[in-house]
């Protein structure tokens, strides 16, 4: 089943003031019309259906005193609206297709009113993948009434949620993936969701050094679950469940947090996300889990790792242990804020987004090939690492995150 999340937004400070016409009648300076949901900030969620299914909302025009006489407001999809609202907020909205929305052109505030209700319906669809829509609907004129500046204007946002089929890995999955030349990041996120259980389905995390990527570079970047940190060499169960990141001399305490608080424990068999980020112009190192900070480090600014591939899975058998599930694997040459991280970790982003390295949705369902739908070429091949041999996922099980 395909769905739409359908997120509502007020917009602020955009939009055109209209002067009143000649003949106006309801021309007061402080009767101005507005768009009642855009004035007062809220955030809604409307989960629609399968494609072709329609879902229903309303928006509320609003006029600051009663009409003395019907009041015709004129409403429409305004393309400028929401390049400003991107330019604003550092999103890339691509406008609806009009085909997929539908609500009256013109509307009538009746006199002694002040409010009336706009009906929208919106048709579910398959848009280009990773690419998020959403829908500018701007008072274009209300009969010389002057049109509110910072409400007039209402942006409805479209995404969908995400649905797919993710592959489990055992041993023998381990994978490599190199490119040509050596790509140059002065900056770089790397993301992905994770599920770990062990084979016997009760437990996980149950040894150190299982690990999940490891970066061809110049600078160490190496991601694992576990390690001897928090309890020397005594791998009883509960002291190997955090992540931990190794990279530029940092080799200790850059992690998830020490589960031996409760509280720091990472959760088996249940789906998390991670994201590491880097930014050289200050050395700071962030990691983030299911959206939110919990770990920061300085592995020393002006660095710039020089990049000819990753490998993914790497462990011996000794140390690979557990089934580990994997989706949505991202490798930016950007360094992502917290608002992008947690925005975008349920959903996909644009395929062609020119700041991706590659990124693997792990969406494939079947098959020993991962593909990377950047364009950039960066597939891998399941059991391609040097612990490897097994070119097929253990199994793919659909999930919705």
């Amino acid at each position: 089943m395909k769905k739409i999340a359908l997120n509502i937004f007020a917009l602020g400070m955009i939009g055109i003031a209209f002067t009143a016409c000649d003949d106006a009648k309801n021309d007061a300076i402080d009767n101005m019309v507005y768009i009642s949901e855009a004035a007062s900030e809220p955030a809604t969620e409307i989960i629609l259906g399968k494609t072709g299914e329609t879902s229903s909302t309303t928006i509320t025009v609003r006029m600051g005193q009663k009409a003395a006489v019907d009041t015709k407001v004129q409403l429409a999809l305004d393309p400028q609206t929401l390049e400003n609202y991107n330019k604003r907020n550092d999103t890339e909205f691509a406008v609806l297709p009009s085909e997929y929305i539908e609500f009256p052109a013109e509307v009538i505030v009746e006199a002694g009113t002040s409010t009336v209700e706009v009906p929208l319906t919106i048709t579910s669809f398959d848009g280009e993948k990773g690419v998020d829509y959403a829908a500018p609907i701007k008072v274009v004129s209300a009969e010389g009434q002057t049109v509110s500046k910072g409400s007039g204007a209402y942006i409805i946002t479209f995404g969908k949620p995400l649905i797919q089929k993710a592959p489990q890995f055992a041993f023998g999955n381990g994978m490599k993936m190199p490119w040509e030349g050596t790509i140059d990041l002065t900056n770089l996120t790397l993301e992905w969701w994770c599920r770990v259980i062990n084979t016997a389905g009760n437990g996980g995390f149950s040894v150190n050094n299982q690990a999940l990527f490891s970066l061809n570079a110049n600078h160490e970047l190496y991601v694992r679950f576990g390690d001897t940190t928090y309890g020397g060499n005594d791998q009883r169960k509960g002291l190997m469940e955090f992540l931990q990141i190794k990279t530029m001399g940092i080799d200790a305490n850059y992690d998830s947090g020490d589960p031996n608080e409760e509280s720091k424990k990472l959760p088996w068999g249940e789906w998390i996300h991670f994201a590491h980020t880097f930014d050289s112009a200050t050395g700071d190192v962030i990691l983030y889990m299911n959206g939110v900070e919990v770990n920061r480090a300085n592995g020393g600014a002006g660095k710039v790792f020089n990049a000819t591939g990753l490998s993914i899975l790497g462990s011996s058998q000794t140390y690979f242990r557990d089934y580990i599930e994997l989706a949505q694997v991202r490798l930016w040459k950007t360094t992502r804020s917290a608002a992008q991280i947690k925005k975008f970790m349920k959903k996909e982003v644009k395929y062609t987004d020119p700041n991706l390295v590659f990124y693997l949705p792990m969406n494939e369902g079947s098959g020993s090939t991962l593909h990377d739908v950047t364009g950039n070429g960066h597939d891998v091949e399941i059991g391609s690492a040097d612990n490897g041999g097994n070119n097929q996922a253990n199994a793919w099980t659909e999930y919705e995150f």
